[in-house]
């Protein structure tokens, strides 16, 4: 099977168009269509149907596609296995919530980055649950999570403790019946915890709006639309910014901890540098 088509057929995947993965690897598209078509015929198997906004993956698409990612993953890692460098070098791609990367991960990411510029470090924030569905589908190395978590196919580390507190408008703390909570999207574990504390205080009507940032969030919040249930670190940081308010929540919100997560599976040299950086959160 050749490499090439597969790495190809995995941008094809993401991408959702042949025009757009053919740009992203700097090839022609009649290239990538004849790498797509040899692949097919090679397997056997209709991979992809082909319409006017794009591709669709079959079902044996997604299965190769699993694979792929899989196959791609090790050639990479075997590559750096076989450099005579010490020092990493390659992809290192990096998922984390919102809160996390905007309070604790600069000051590591730079510091990474000076040490070992070698590698291509990419980070994207997401929600936890699909988090953890991308480093368990080897899209991500590996990804910063509210916690805990136990999966018998990851690792994990624990690299900070956040107290969760409720945060509202300054001198505007609002009734909790009926409350408007600005959250993030389905999948967040702080969203999670929200409603979790809600239904503790035996609150059982409430609005939910949803926010892509945590600044809308903050921003929102300060308006007086609503309140929020986030880390403790999160307003210590933002409270110079906003006009906000928080109040404790109950000692089952005092520890919640925030774990970086990565496949047992995966020997990336990058990612154990990563890693070892992570001791730097808790100083």
């Amino acid at each position: 099977m050749d490499i090439e088509a597969l790495k190809a057929f995995r941008y094809i995947v993401e991408l959702g168009t042949i025009s757009q993965a053919a740009e992203k690897l700097n090839y022609s598209q009649s290239n990538l269509t004849t790498k797509l078509a040899k692949l097919e015929n090679e397997l056997q198997t209709k991979l992809l149907h082909r319409h006017n906004r794009g591709c669709e993956v079959t079902d044996k698409g997604k299965e190769l596609y699993e694979y792929a990612l899989q196959i791609l993953l090790l050639m990479e890692k075997a590559e750096n296995a076989m450099l005579e460098e010490h020092l990493p070098k390659g992809t290192l791609q990096i998922g984390s919530i919102e809160t996390t990367a905007a309070i604790h991960l600069p000051n590591v990411l730079m510091d990474y980055h000076e040490d070992y510029p070698k590698v291509s470090l990419n980070v994207c924030t997401q929600p936890t649950a699909m988090l953890i569905e991308q480093v368990l589908n080897y899209q991500l190395d590996g990804a910063f999570i509210s916690g805990p978590l136990e999966h018998s196919l990851l690792s994990k580390k624990i690299v900070v403790n956040e107290e969760l507190v409720f945060i509202f408008a300054h001198g505007k703390e609002p009734v909790l019946e009926n409350i408007t909570i600005l959250v993030f999207r389905s999948g967040c574990s702080y969203r999670f915890q929200m409603e979790k504390y809600l239904r503790e205080q035996h609150i059982k009507t409430y609005q939910v709006m949803e926010m892509g940032s945590l600044e809308a969030i903050l921003g929102c919040v300060q308006a007086g639309l609503g309140a929020t249930l986030l880390p403790k670190s999160v307003f210590e940081r933002y409270s110079r910014y906003f006009d906000l308010q928080y109040k404790k929540t109950s000692d089952m919100y005092k520890e919640i901890p925030t774990e970086f997560i990565y496949r047992m599976d995966n020997p990336s040299v990058a990612l154990r540098f990563f890693i070892e950086k992570l001791e730097n959160l808790k100083k």
